[in-house]
């Protein structure tokens, strides 16, 4: 397919996609490559300020989102409120996750409190007395879990919008030159 007249998300939009995407996996590589015993201690500080940037960069993109407008598509997909469950599923999952990666933070007897960014002390998310921290953390895993399922099936529609349908879909999140700028929505 002709992607010349491909629209395009607007710069700040890709920027936020992509810096979203590189946090995420920052974030899966602590948690997955250094958290776990003594070293949960050193690399909790730096998990919970990614958890915290993570988040602001979410709210941004959602106030960001419901100002623009998505760009506009030569025709309506068939696809598409499927396309719209799985970004408001990825949406949500993130918010979770960081939401309940907080309320289960209790520092241990004689812990120093976390600092965010090695500065501002961790504040307390409001206790839940049905729920236990340790509890918190498994439903912050499982959703950990849900989140990198729904990334996957992201990744799997983003690859077959540019291999099978080739519509031009994916273009409109990757940077380089646009053949057609007039598309672009700022």
């Amino acid at each position: 397919m002709d992607t010349s007249h491909v629209a395009r998300w607007s710069f700040g939009i890709r920027v936020l996609h992509w810096v979203t995407f590189a946090a995420l996996v920052a974030q899966l590589g602590i948690a997955f490559g250094r958290m776990g015993g003594m070293a949960t201690m050193r690399c909790l500080p730096l998990h919970m300020s990614l958890g915290l940037t993570i988040l602001c960069i979410v709210l941004l993109r959602l106030g960001w989102r419901a100002f623009a407008q998505a760009p506009r598509r030569q025709e309506a997909l068939p696809l598409q409120p499927s396309s719209v469950l799985v970004h408001a599923s990825l949406y949500a999952l993130i918010l979770a996750v960081v939401i309940t990666g907080w309320m289960a933070y209790r520092p241990m007897p004689m812990m120093p409190a976390a600092r965010l960014f090695g500065s501002l002390p961790v504040p307390l998310a409001p206790s839940v007395a049905e729920i236990p921290a340790r509890e918190l953390s498994i439903i912050h895993q499982g959703l950990v879990w849900a989140l990198l399922a729904m990334v996957g099936l992201h990744l799997i529609a983003a690859l077959m919008h540019a291999t099978i349908l080739r519509d031009g879909i994916l273009s409109g999140m990757l940077f380089g030159r646009s053949k057609m700028q007039n598309n672009q929505v700022d």
